[in-house]
């Protein structure tokens, strides 16, 4: 047998054995030849292709699995005799009751009788944060759903019906308004991840998770994250402004740039989108989400629907106040660089909207175009105020928070009236002439017919 040589060594062993057969060199021709070694060569090739990238090795992967809140807890909605305030804010009536919201609690009934007002039954209502009042039914947010009460007789509620994530449902454009969920199946409230160790291969480069699906594919908790809440809750999410319009109207933010216009009739729920796009438009113009800023308040007076808000950072805030003029709806766009506004009221003979920044009083007055919806000037009064609520009183604005303020605005000046250091409260409604206002352990109401002599009424 032939001595291989170096240089034969670099060489498939088929051409070897082909170049020393004398049988297949005498018998092909040298043309035929080659194509038959690049044949044999591309076949070696890819036999070596195969033993270099098909491969299997052990490994370990791992996959995150939703946690959905469990709602049953949030959404049991019951009544209890007696519970203090703890955070209230808003203040309804009808001709029966006054109720009073507490935030994230629930809300305080009051029943009216000749003899004055007496606590009657607290209905909690876990994360409440705004509600709104159509004859004996109470119209509720609970965490994201909106849920309808007939109280007509308060001691014994039913809910009549529930909307499941209503506040949770923007659109793409402001997605981030939203508490994370999945459709059909709920807010998630956290992840887990498990982790699998098996076989992969160049063609299997992923693990069977299918059991693992099965196992932790509905996981669920009854605990909700703290993250989702604040030490100021109105800056959460959800977003759940809410106005009552003509008789039983509710109107609440719609998923982009709308109202969504609330009713229940005859047994039935029903919610009609009107956007800014909406041809005819109604009286109200809908809300416009700014792309840098959320609402966190949201109420009917004056004829006017006001839209407070701030920005990102904290240190801004606008105020949208959108009123009815002649056929047309005209939107007035109220911007403070340095403060998110706590509350606002309306001037008529001033042309003015009067702002509570949480430290001072401002102005902001009106083009005298009443169809341009222009803001002509800004003023700080300069006053020194910790309020958080202000109503008008004929040519007068009163201000309440540790204690009660009168003043007389004008132009350039607001010339304080009268303070009354013995009347505090952290919400009020003006009802005529009648003030009723809450603090932290009652509900009192105050004759205002003469801002210079305020008393309560016993």
């Amino acid at each position: 047998m032939k001595k291989i040589t170096s240089q034969e060594q670099r060489l498939p062993v088929y051409f070897i054995l082909f170049s020393e057969n004398p049988i297949f060199a005498k018998q092909l021709p040298m043309k035929q030849l080659f194509a038959l070694f690049a044949v044999l060569f591309l076949l070696g090739c890819e036999d070596h292709y195969e033993d270099t990238y098909s491969y299997s090795k052990l490994t370990t992967q791992s996959k995150q699995y939703p946690v959905f809140l469990d709602m049953s807890e949030v959404g049991n909605i019951q009544v209890k005799e007696l519970s203090p305030f703890a955070d209230p804010f808003k203040i309804l009536s009808n001709d029966k009751y006054y109720f009073v919201g507490d935030r994230l609690n629930g809300v305080h009934v009051f029943e009216k009788k000749q003899a004055g007002t007496s606590y009657l039954c607290f209905i909690a209502c876990r994360y409440l944060k705004d509600f709104e009042l159509a004859d004996n039914r109470l119209f509720c947010n609970n965490l994201v759903d909106l849920v309808i009460i007939d109280v007509s007789n308060p001691l014994k509620i039913n809910v009549l019906n529930r909307q499941t994530n209503f506040f949770n449902r923007y659109t793409s454009y402001k997605k981030e308004w939203n508490i994370p969920y999945v459709e059909g199946k709920g807010l998630i409230a956290g992840t887990e991840t498990h982790s699998i160790q098996g076989m992969i291969t160049g063609t299997q480069p992923d693990l069977d998770f299918s059991a693992y699906d099965l196992l932790y594919g509905n996981l669920t908790t009854k605990v909700i994250p703290e993250s989702w809440f604040s030490n100021y809750p109105e800056n959460d999410k959800p977003y759940v402004g809410m106005v009552k319009m003509g008789a039983d109207e509710i109107y609440t933010y719609g998923p982009y740039n709308s109202w969504a216009i609330c009713t229940y009739r005859s047994g039935t729920f029903s919610a009609r989108e009107e956007d800014l796009w909406t041809n005819p438009r109604g009286k109200y113009a809908p809300p416009y989400y700014y792309s840098d800023a959320w609402p966190v308040k949201t109420y009917f007076e004056d004829s006017m629907i006001y839209i407070l808000g701030t920005g990102y950072n904290l240190q801004n805030g606008y105020c949208d106040c959108i009123l009815y003029h002649e056929s047309y709806p005209v939107s007035y766009h109220l911007y403070f660089k340095t403060f998110k506004p706590l509350d606002v009221t309306y001037l008529p003979d001033m042309n003015a909207y009067i702002a509570l920044s949480g430290t001072s009083v401002w102005a902001a007055f009106k083009s005298k175009d009443p169809t341009s919806g222009y803001m002509e000037r800004y003023k700080d009064y300069g006053i020194n105020t910790d309020a958080a609520e202000i109503v008008r009183a004929g040519d007068k604005v009163i201000t309440l928070g540790k204690e009660l303020r009168v003043y007389s605005p004008s132009q350039d000046e607001l010339r304080l009236v009268r303070e009354y250091p013995g009347i505090s409260g952290t919400c009020c409604k003006k009802e005529g002439n009648t003030l009723a206002v809450v603090n932290q352990s009652r509900l009192s109401f105050y004759d205002i017919s003469d801002p210079e002599n305020i008393h309560l009424i016993p």
